[in-house]
């Protein structure tokens, strides 16, 4: 049920997580690259209900699920350093990246709440969520010099 959260709403909705048109661009193209594999002269390129997806848009969709991993790791790391277990850290680093709920774990489980861990781990926790629901790439490019020269 926890992987399953992880599937966010439809594009345009105000649900968190990933959203399903990003996993469904994902999967073709993999498929796309999975069948250039097996046939390496034939030409293959990715659809999104029936029409061919733009360099733009895949490249858009695969440097968020890049980010996405990237932040999901970097957090995961810095929650470990605050003391807590490797599933509390990954799954607690996911719930507030995809603001989804509880994670797993003896403090963030179903049956816990995040009220017993340590200052510095709700914070990073804070952070996460607020990246996350402001969705991962306009934050990160607020961060950027070049937005705010331009």
């Amino acid at each position: 049920f926890f992987f399953i959260g992880l599937i966010g709403g439809c594009a345009g909705s105000t649900a968190c997580s990933v959203k399903i048109f990003r996993y469904q661009i994902l999967f073709a193209s993999i498929r796309a690259q999975l069948k250039k594999t097996q046939s390496p002269h034939g030409v293959f390129t990715p659809r999104y209900e029936g029409r061919k997806i733009d360099d733009d848009v895949l490249n858009s969709v695969m440097s968020f699920f890049v980010f996405f991993i990237a932040s999901l790791g970097v957090l995961s790391v810095a929650l470990g350093m605050t003391g807590l277990d490797f599933t509390t850290s990954v799954t607690g680093a996911a719930s507030a990246l995809a603001n989804i709920g509880p994670g797993l774990g003896d403090h963030i489980g179903p049956a816990g709440n995040f009220a017993g861990l340590n200052d510095t781990a709700k914070w990073l926790l804070s952070i996460a969520m607020l990246i996350g629901r402001l969705e991962l790439m306009v934050v990160y490019a607020m961060l950027t010099v070049a937005f705010w020269r331009a």
